[in-house]
């Protein structure tokens, strides 16, 4: 402040405030924590899926996808928002309680309703294995009510480590669970009592390290206040489960339990590729347009310049996803073979199609960045509503024609999320598409050549009789390695400027 220089023994520090060198070791520390936790949780599940999809048959898995769906919709009402209104208000005791109490009032109702679901399969429709998995799919909620109030308390309280451990080895028990119900013949209702081994594990060790316990009361304007925060959290959870688990209700209503199985394990492989893609491009936008939203030019001005950003992360993004989600669709049937087996090999096409659908729904991860750093965010609700509405809505009108026509209409819904994205990246945040356009096109390029290396590779596989693991791991390596070197002709010989290039000598 009174122009003196800065000391040179810590040229760095000076920039950052006093607190967050103190803290700045516990942040790395909560935050690599979490993430770990959050690595694990995704391994346990992803192995949950694989040997349950290998184990159980199409019919009985596309049960238990179907009945999960259902449930997860009442575990969405019955979580309610309570942890976020525990993290976002400073709560004293008497508040906590309050939150716990309607926390287990939301689990306890919620039970019975899906109790009632089991009762109704059972006397009614005379199915009582059905209903049995449904009465145990309903020992979730009460559980689950009550574990996002502790996590939401874990996280105001800062004990972030405590509950990434606590998370870590509730996966494990599940996991564990599981299996050994699946080698002792439970089948399918092996994978339910892992995840509620899971939830108990979680919940009852969050009691122990939060050293809390709700004590039953509720006040009207306190309750009043809650729902009300509730109800913004629950319509947004919504729409996602909609959008999320549409396509297996649909299709396991109007075309059979099989079916259904095989479209869920479809989408399941399809979100373990887009999971790894789609998190660290959300965390990269944020990070890259936070840089470029306010740039200090030489006469110490800020400009803004997110828009340039974008297009250059757009082009980047596009030309490593797409030929991801591409070759993931050429190989699809020997992945499914090498996976689950060839009782599965009904799913492949479904990968391919699918794989397109998630190409078309990449762009979007840009968007909310990209709006919120240009202060245009307001645009984003209605996106998702319509986007959402497209998708259930084709779902709903397809289903009945059979699930490979489903999985078309999703591409039909994601070339509307595409066409929105675009309209609101252009118009408010500055993306030139045009640029983008243009520059895939030479991507495109790339990736036929991949294509036609893949495509032969198989064809020759085949003629020599080798495994379908060798067939795979050839077509892999070297359909990314003509892909790559693709790209680098098209700049090196034609001087092409390739900004996947570009943006790695950057």
């Amino acid at each position: 402040m009174d122009g003196s220089p800065l000391p040179p023994s810590s040229p760095g520090r000076s920039r950052l405030p006093p607190w967050l060198h103190l803290r700045l070791p516990s942040v790395i520390g909560d935050g690599a924590s979490t993430l770990c936790s959050k690595i694990v949780s995704q391994v346990v599940q992803l192995l949950v899926f694989l040997v349950a999809a290998r184990v159980l048959e199409s019919a009985e898995f596309g049960l238990y996808a179907y009945s999960s769906a259902i449930m997860i919709l009442l575990v969405v009402v019955a979580e309610g928002g309570w942890g976020e209104f525990v993290m976002k208000t400073e709560c004293s005791e008497h508040e906590l309680d309050q939150i716990g109490t309607i926390s287990i009032i939301s689990g306890v109702l919620v039970t019975m309703v899906g109790l009632g679901i089991a009762a109704t399969v059972w006397l009614v429709f005379h199915q009582t294995w059905e209903a049995m998995l449904l009465g145990l799919f309903s020992c979730w909620f009460l559980p689950s009510s009550l574990s996002v109030v502790y996590d939401g308390l874990l996280v105001a309280r800062g004990l972030l480590r405590k509950q990434a451990a606590i998370r870590i080895a509730a996966e494990v028990t599940g996991l564990c669970v599981t299996i050994l119900g699946l080698w002792i013949g439970w089948n399918v209702f092996s994978i339910v009592a892992g995840r509620l081994a899971t939830q108990l594990v979680g919940l009852f060790a969050s009691a122990i390290v939060a050293r809390w316990v709700p004590r039953l009361r509720l006040t009207w304007p306190f309750a009043r206040e809650i729902l009300e925060f509730s109800r913004h959290i629950l319509a947004n959870r919504l729409i996602i489960f909609l959008r999320s688990y549409s396509g297996t209700l649909a299709i396991g209503s109007f075309l059979g339990l099989t079916e259904a199985g095989y479209y869920r394990v479809a989408e399941r492989i399809i979100a373990a590729f887009s999971e790894l893609i789609g998190e660290p491009a959300r965390m990269l936008a944020w990070t890259l347009f936070r840089r470029a939203a306010v740039k200090i030019d030489a006469n110490g001005r800020a400009s803004r310049d997110v828009g340039a950003s974008a297009t250059t992360f757009m082009i980047v993004l596009m030309a490593a996803s797409a030929p991801i989600y591409l070759g993931l669709s050429l190989i699809s049937s020997g992945l499914i073979y090498v996976v689950l087996g060839e009782k599965w090999a009904p799913a492949a096409i479904l990968v391919t199609i699918l794989s397109v659908k998630q190409v078309l729904l990449t762009p979007g991860y840009v968007t909310e960045p990209l709006l919120s750093l240009t202060g245009n965010i307001r645009h984003m609700p209605m996106a998702l509503l319509l986007n959402g509405a497209a998708s259930v809505g084709l779902i709903v009108i397809f289903a009945p024609f059979g699930v490979e026509i489903t999985a078309w209409g999703q591409c039909l819904a994601s070339l509307i999320s595409f066409a929105v994205s675009m309209h609101l990246q252009r118009n408010y945040g500055g993306l030139a598409w045009s640029r983008v356009i243009r520059n895939c096109a030479y991507v495109a390029v790339a990736i036929a050549a991949m294509a036609a290396t893949v495509y032969l590779l198989g064809y020759l596989a085949q003629a020599s009789a080798l495994r379908h693991l060798s067939t795979l791991a050839i077509q892999v390596v070297f359909g990314g390695t003509i892909y790559v070197l693709t790209l680098a002709i098209l700049q090196k010989v034609m001087g092409i400027p390739i900004p996947i290039f570009v943006a790695g000598r950057g």
